[in-house]
């Protein structure tokens, strides 16, 4: 006894069937490129998938779980490496008649170092701005007269802050890790003999010379948002206090959150990622006191430079007003971010 089928005959559902077909014909192939964040990773696998899918290359439960797991190892891997790694994603679908799909992940390497001496070579001076810290200027000046009041500029970029206070007469100790930067602050210091010295060094790895407790004022502008963690801070906090005079002052100005806010481990790889890396209150607090540092100020970056940079010059460049008021880090209207840049000022 046979049995009869109903022939198929509605139009949306034979042409959904007809595409299957067209899928098994199809040849697709693409790149995704994303920054190395393993927190994202859940949101990566989903984006991956939604892609495989829409040229017929769906991902079974299994395939998902596996994709998921490549990039987790890989993620991993780059961010340890440096927050400005990227992952890159080759895929192309297999051959036809099948309806399979290949892809391989592989990590793109780059370093903070890298990043800057390409800006050094693509951009257009000034690339931090022209006018120096206004809040560094006024801690400087406030310690005394120029001669007597030496200033150690960690991360020194171009010389932005450097060069003007060894205009004004102070002794003047620059460190910067790039060597094209260091290069344009040494050539302009020699060009108009000023007092300034100049190293290539990572001042939180390397042995660096400087005297200790030699220094009135140490100070660190848009430096410590590079930072890779809590050990980086203590490590700063460390090395200051030996090379601060007593009553000298640490100057430096970093992301903060608000009060009632705590950044989860998504944000707090993200804030690296964006050069915008955060601390807590508390681990400023705990990094100061280990190092016998007092905090004797705390005051917004983007309001202080405000009202005190002159009107032709503000802003200082074009990211300054979003950057300082966590607009990398979040896509939010500014002022609704719950993160900001500090100044934050400690004696010894």
């Amino acid at each position: 006894m046979s049995r009869s089928l109903k022939v198929e005959t509605r139009p949306a559902a034979l042409r959904e069937a007809g595409l299957a077909r067209v899928h098994r014909r199809l040849v697709a192939s693409g790149v995704v490129v994303v920054p190395a964040l393993p927190a994202a990773r859940p949101e990566y696998t989903e984006m991956l998938s939604a892609q495989f899918a829409s040229v017929g290359r769906p991902l079974n439960d299994e395939q998902k779980k596996h994709l998921g797991g490549v990039l987790d190892s890989q993620l991993a891997e780059a961010f340890r490496y440096s927050p400005h790694a990227r992952l890159r994603v080759d895929w192309r679908t297999d051959e036809p008649p099948a309806v399979t799909l290949s892809y391989n992940v592989t990590v793109l390497y780059s370093t903070m170092i890298e990043q800057y001496e390409e800006w050094t070579r693509t951009r257009t001076p000034p690339l931090f701005g022209a006018h120096p810290d206004s809040k560094v200027l006024e801690t400087a000046a406030a310690l005394g007269e120029p001669k007597a009041v030496r200033c150690l500029d960690v991360g020194a970029g171009t010389g932005r802050n450097s060069l003007p206070l060894a205009r004004l007469g102070h002794p003047v100790h620059a460190i910067e890790m790039t060597g094209a930067l260091r290069q344009q602050i040494t050539e302009a210091a020699s060009t108009e003999s000023l007092e300034l010295r100049v190293d290539e060094a990572d001042f939180l790895k390397d042995e660096v010379a400087v005297e200790p407790a030699s220094y009135q004022l140490v100070f660190l502008s848009e430096v410590v948002s590079h930072f890779r963690g809590v050990d980086d801070l203590e490590e700063l906090f460390r090395r200051a206090a030996r090379a601060l005079a007593p009553g000298g002052r640490l100057l430096f100005n970093v992301f903060v959150p608000h009060d009632s806010y705590t950044p989860d481990r998504f944000v707090r790889e993200l804030t690296e990622i964006v050069w915008s890396t955060v601390f807590t209150r508390g681990e400023l607090r705990a990094a100061a006191r280990s190092a016998g540092l007092e905090l004797v100020s705390d005051e917004s970056v983007h309001d202080f430079e405000k009202q005190h940079v002159p009107p032709d010059a503000w802003p200082p460049t074009g990211w300054f007003i979003e950057w300082t008021q966590g607009g990398d880090i979040f896509s939010l209207p500014i002022g609704r971010a719950p993160i900001d840049m500090r100044w934050l000022c400690f004696r010894r």
